[in-house]
């Protein structure tokens, strides 16, 4: 046999292990999904059904918006721990605007903070080049700081029957969180896989210093993801607000976990450079459906704690050798 022969036989074994692991990077997630609600389908009968499965979307529309903003950012390789407080601050903001002047003037305040966090976040982090984890870890303390004290503490209630609509209306069944959710997913996916942004914040994740070699502002890029962050978590705030006509002050906690556990789950690499959204938004399913299970099931929550976590174990593991050279 000619060293050839050998060469070419060696070069396709390689080809087929790459397009093998790049095939259980890609689609591991959406088999566990299919498989997940297959097995909750015999189990529990009702799992399947159309009001469930609107429950479920419902349900989930806020942390899937969060993940979405979320994984703009761990793209470009940073962390934002403060969406949680964002998202309480939003909700608080708006509803106090709301009562003083109107609900859509208030619900739009709310927007409006949230994305100007974010993009606080973002200059600090990328302009001074701070570490992101750091950085968001303490904002957060000191948004749900200021949530506190310009709600004094108490839920602040709005009476103004207008402001739950968005919340509450939908429709043909379908409500209008559910219908944001959907939206916001489906303009992520274009502006993140369409666009020369999208393209930007991949090539800033990947290799920032050649990015910037190739003219890219990659602290403009950068600071940007925590902006849509600061804009999706803000967005999931006023929407969890308007759905109970309250601003909350300790709302949202855990969710810059779930959001973040989701995106990893999703095969979004930690390291940068490596991501989709719609990967993203089957991790938010996956973990969504394991807590439906585990609920159906009444069984205890920390076995579900457990099993999730070490779902993400090997979520991250699948990652980080699929992408070794």
């Amino acid at each position: 046999m000619s060293a050839t022969t050998v060469s070419e036989k060696m070069a396709r074994r390689a080809s087929i292990k790459t397009c093998g692991l790049r095939l259980l990077k890609d689609y591991a997630i959406l088999t566990a999904l299919i498989l997940a609600i297959f097995v909750l389908a015999i189990v529990e009968p009702a799992f399947l059904t159309p009001r469930n499965m609107r429950n479920l979307l419902d349900q989930n529309a806020g942390v899937g918006i969060i993940a979405c903003g979320m994984t703009f950012v761990i793209i470009a390789r940073g962390f934002d721990l403060s969406v949680s407080a964002t998202f309480a601050v939003s909700g608080i903001a708006s509803a106090l605007v709301a009562n003083a002047t109107t609900p859509a003037l208030g619900l739009l305040s709310g927007l409006v903070i949230g994305t100007v966090i974010g993009l606080a976040n973002g200059v600090l982090i990328a302009r001074l080049q701070l570490n992101s984890f750091l950085i968001t870890l303490a904002s957060s303390i000191v948004i749900r700081g200021l949530g506190i004290a310009i709600s004094g503490g108490y839920l602040i209630s709005v009476t103004e029957q207008s402001y739950s609509v968005l919340g509450l209306g939908g429709i043909y069944g379908i409500t209008y969180p559910s219908i944001i959710f959907i939206a916001f997913v489906i303009a992520s996916l274009l502006v993140l896989h369409c666009t020369q942004y999208g393209r930007y914040i991949f090539a800033v994740g990947g290799n920032e210093e050649a990015a910037l070699l190739s003219g890219v502002r990659t602290k403009v890029i950068k600071g940007s993801t925590f902006a849509v962050a600061g804009f999706a978590a803000a967005l999931a705030g006023i929407l969890l607000s308007s759905k109970v006509s309250t601003g909350i002050p300790n709302s949202g906690a855990g969710l810059e976990l779930q959001a973040i556990a989701a995106v990893v789950l999703g095969g979004t690499s930690i390291a940068g450079g490596a991501g989709a959204i719609w990967r993203t938004v089957v991790g938010v399913f996956l973990l969504a459906v394991i807590n439906n299970a585990f609920n159906i099931m009444n069984l205890e929550a920390y076995l579900r704690d457990m099993m999730t976590g070490t779902i993400i174990i090997l979520a991250v593991a699948i990652n980080t050798l699929t992408g070794r050279k």
